[in-house]
């Protein structure tokens, strides 16, 4: 399922890549609309995915939901999808299509959890870190854990760099043996 949802992003890319420079980050913001409507209902993706929804209806029902919000070529995209039975692929291909317009653009998201909310400066200073150390333009989303007691988890590119209190008292109790 992975590698369909892959090489329809793909497609997509190249054809985004071909209608100029800008168009495959314009195409990436619409098509994550697109994306959070269809993670706020699964319903309509479940309608969306039913084999007892021809792929007509599944082309009107995409039309009256997205087609005042998504270009021509975008909609195109997800009734191709759904028409060919391919809907629950499509958030999956949605998500896909941004990393690689992110991964030309050099951009990367990082998930912070703190067990406090971070002042704009801790931000900013995190953010300058995490772009020296990546090379590239680091997005922040940023998340509170009251559990964590101190400190800071930070997730990007796979890796986790863990700054908690939790974790360096855990590491302090291995060096003191205990």
């Amino acid at each position: 399922m992975n590698q369909i949802s892959k090489e329809y992003a793909g497609a997509l890319y190249a054809l985004a890549l071909e209608q100029g420079k800008d168009c495959p980050r314009q195409w990436a913001e619409e098509l994550k609309t697109a994306l959070a409507v269809l993670e706020d209902n699964p319903a309509y993706l479940a309608l969306l995915s039913s084999p007892e929804v021809d792929g007509e209806e599944r082309a009107q029902l995409l039309q009256a939901a997205f087609g005042e919000s998504l270009s021509r070529e975008v909609l195109s995209f997800a009734v191709l999808m759904c028409r060919r039975g391919r809907a629950r692929m499509l958030p999956d291909a949605i998500r896909r299509f941004a990393d690689m317009v992110d991964s030309a653009e050099r951009i990367k998201h990082a998930r912070v959890v703190s067990a406090f909310p971070l002042t704009e400066e801790e931000k900013k200073r995190l953010t300058e870190k995490l772009e020296a150390m990546t090379q590239a333009t680091v997005t922040l989303s940023c998340q509170v854990d009251p559990g964590l007691v101190g400190g800071m988890l930070v997730e990007i590119d796979g890796r986790i760099l863990d700054g908690t209190v939790r974790t360096r008292l855990r590491e302090i109790k291995e060096v003191i043996g205990g």
